[in-house]
């Protein structure tokens, strides 16, 4: 017998936060007990060295600390991160291992903060309490996520405030004014702390755009309250850049873009060895365009080159092949078990997106999620796609895609045996291919 059609139902408004089905108070308190014994493990086992870029936001932090932002002035970073250690420090002067573990906390409890917040949005949108559930136990116990959250970058409390951002804007409230300004205080705060960040800030006006059209809400005091939460976390680089070096930009005054999308050409991905013995840097050397170029000269003249560099950028940026972002071990042996279930992950998010956009057992509050995460996430993808990429580029789309991979095996769930057959198969070809695409990659290692 055929299985039924799937229902399409008619356009409604989504339900505030406040009326989304509610998590229960001991699974979350389990849950963030489970994902704080995961981080911990993955910070004692893991790196503990603060150098290279932990280095330079360790002693620029020290000079927010003891100076204010009006000490600060750096042509590569923005004060965002300097600034979060130094908070989470207590604006005191600590060794930096100590200052490692106290970033390391406050960004596990932020990661999930923002997983709670993810989960509590895609119980609204799609009125399900599996959903809510499945999705806040997923996100928080991620180990990219819990991973990235124990290492002294900037990487994870970028990605948590990203994700933020786009979550608190899926819910409607009696006042949008009120979340946009939340949702883009969080997309500022995102930028602050990683520049490479500002490109949510179109997609996100966009988002807003779309739930107003949909939803018949006031556009222009949305996103004028956007624009105000959007200025505050962003003016102090500003005035910092102009103060010290005459440049009214948000942004890094040096010009880094541009060169990192010129090594992007002659690499397929970047990592950074602590292993004794060998370079720091490990190079995923490029077989498509050997030696490199620039990207406009190269995309004229050698198109189909250039376009399998940009794909195997993509693969690189989302292939976890080593857990830390400095690389004590060549041949991790946690590498097959994370990747594996990594291409899982990316497989049930590809087709929860895939079905959702569909509208294929969506309900129709849940379709401005699936948009804000194209949009959102292509952005993200799209800054990043042309530069030598690394696999903690990719951390935000994690926690952005986590409400479509639960949407696909929820789906799944509601399907009969051959539906469920067919897409292990797909999902174990998928996979089968990952596994090999990241062999070949590591052969490539210089």
């Amino acid at each position: 017998m055929n299985e039924a059609a799937p229902r399409r139902t008619a356009p409604s408004a989504p339900r505030d936060l406040g009326e989304a089905p509610r998590l229960s108070l001991a699974f979350v308190l389990g849950v963030s007990a489970a994902a704080a014994l995961l981080a911990a493990v993955f910070f004692v086992t893991g790196p503990r060295a603060v150098i290279y870029d932990s280095y330079h936001y360790d002693q620029l932090s020290r000079i927010v600390a003891s100076e204010g932002l009006g000490g600060f002035q750096s042509r590569v970073r923005t004060y965002g991160y300097p600034l979060f250690l130094a908070a989470v420090r207590g604006f005191r002067d600590l060794a930096p291992e100590t200052g490692h573990a106290l970033a390391a906390a406050a960004q596990v409890l932020l990661h999930l903060a923002a997983s709670l917040c993810a989960a509590v949005a895609a119980g609204g949108v799609f009125r399900d309490r599996r959903a809510s559930s499945a999705v806040f136990a997923a996100a928080a116990l991620d180990p990219i996520l819990l991973l990235r959250a124990t290492e002294m970058l900037s990487d994870s409390p970028s990605a948590s405030f990203a994700g933020l951002a786009v979550f608190l804007s899926l819910p409607r409230g009696p006042r949008p004014a009120h979340r946009a300004f939340g949702a883009f205080l969080c997309a500022g705060a995102a930028a602050a702390l990683r520049p490479a960040t500002i490109v949510l800030l179109p997609a996100l006006a966009l988002v807003w755009i779309i739930r107003a059209r949909r939803y018949r809400e006031a556009l222009a005091a949305s996103l004028a309250a956007g624009l105000l939460a959007v200025v505050l976390p962003l003016a102090p680089e500003a005035v910092s850049n102009a103060r010290a070096y005459d440049r009214w930009t948000p942004l890094v005054v040096e010009g880094l873009y541009r060169d990192q999308a010129v090594w992007g050409t002659g690499m397929l991905k970047y990592g950074t060895s602590l292993v004794p013995g060998r370079s720091p840097q490990i190079v995923y050397a490029n077989p498509f365009l050997p030696g490199g170029g620039l990207p406009a000269a190269l995309a004229r003249d050698r198109p189909v080159a250039y376009a399998k560099t940009l794909a195997a950028h993509l693969f690189g940026m989302f292939d976890q092949d080593f857990p830390y972002t400095y690389v004590e071990n060549l041949r991790p042996p946690a590498r097959w078990p994370l990747s594996l279930l990594n291409y899982a992950f990316l497989f049930l998010a590809l087709a929860g997106l895939g079905l959702g956009l569909a509208r294929v057992s969506a309900p129709a509050d849940s379709i401005l999620y699936f948009e804000a995460a194209l949009l959102s996430g292509g952005a993200l993808i799209a800054i990043y796609l042309p530069v030598a990429v690394e696999s903690r580029f990719s951390v935000p789309l994690y926690l952005l895609l986590t409400p479509a991979a639960v949407h696909a095996v929820l789906w799944l769930s509601r399907r009969r045996s051959g539906t469920i057959v067919a897409s292990a198969i797909a999902a174990g070809g998928f996979v089968a291919a990952c596994v090999q695409l990241s062999r070949w990659m590591t052969t490539l290692i210089r």
